[in-house]
């Protein structure tokens, strides 16, 4: 009977604690380097080298990022600062897209940084389930929000949609109806990130005369996927490692 008790106490200790193992699916697959590609308002694919370095491409666009400092390249081929390039006089048929692409990429961050921030605003992260990615084998965790922090969140993307004109401002905002959550697919075999699909959405309002209000969902979502793990190599100008004082490898 004493054998039975001992065992059955030592099982729980033997299960899985989900939020850890993904904290160390995050590490290692920062530690070995990756590619990732970003879908979006606007795709981008990049690398991420373990020296501290982020890259990030974005149609003709291209950014370096180490430490604070970045260099954005445009289709002219020049590296300059995302001020200089946001300074720059408005040419007859420059690309309307030019400044939210610049900014976008001055305000990128490695993949696995944001989903570092999700963990420590998360509610808690559920038991994994085995799902495939691109035929890979994988563990899902889903990893729902915290109401406070995502409601600052999205509070501050919709005061910036309204600011660029992209989003007329609501009337009315529902909160009640506000929701986040992230999925994270670590990969069986090797223990590194494979896709993170980031959902965040609340209702939004518009009073309409004579009528009930006109509501609609305002939804962020962004799907990050990791490839070559291990493999991304850092091929940058001599001018941009020095601007940046990117060390040697």
């Amino acid at each position: 009977m004493r054998l039975w008790i001992g065992l059955l106490v030592a099982i729980p200790c033997l299960q899985e604690d989900p939020a850890q193992s993904l904290r160390a699916a995050i590490q290692r697959t920062a530690g070995e380097g990756y590619a990732y590609q970003v879908k979006g308002k606007f795709d981008r694919a990049g690398e991420w080298i373990p020296a501290g370095v982020l890259t990030s491409r974005i149609k003709l666009y291209q950014s370096v990022r180490y430490g604070e400092a970045i260099l954005v390249k445009g289709p002219e081929g020049l590296w300059r600062t995302p001020d200089e390039r946001i300074g720059e006089k408005v040419k007859k048929g420059a690309d309307p897209e030019a400044e939210p692409i610049v900014r976008l990429l001055e305000e990128t961050e490695p993949p696995h940084k944001i989903l570092e921030r999700a963990l420590e605003q998360a509610t808690r992260v559920l038991e994994p389930e085995n799902h495939e990615v691109n035929g890979v084998l994988c563990r899902r965790y889903l990893v729902p929000l915290k109401k406070e922090p995502l409601q600052e969140f999205l509070q501050a993307h919709l005061d910036k949609a309204v600011k660029n004109g992209t989003l007329e401002r609501p009337d009315e905002i529902h909160w009640a109806f506000l929701r986040g959550t992230v999925a994270v697919y670590v990969s069986s075999a090797e223990g590194t990130l494979r896709k993170i699909k980031d959902e965040r959405s609340v209702e939004i309002a518009y009073k309409v005369p004579d009528a009930s209000p006109r509501t609609k969902k305002y939804k962020l979502e962004w799907d990050f996927e990791f490839t070559q793990s291990g493999q991304a190599k850092l091929t940058l100008p001599k001018e941009v490692k020095e601007r940046l004082k990117i060390p040697e490898e």
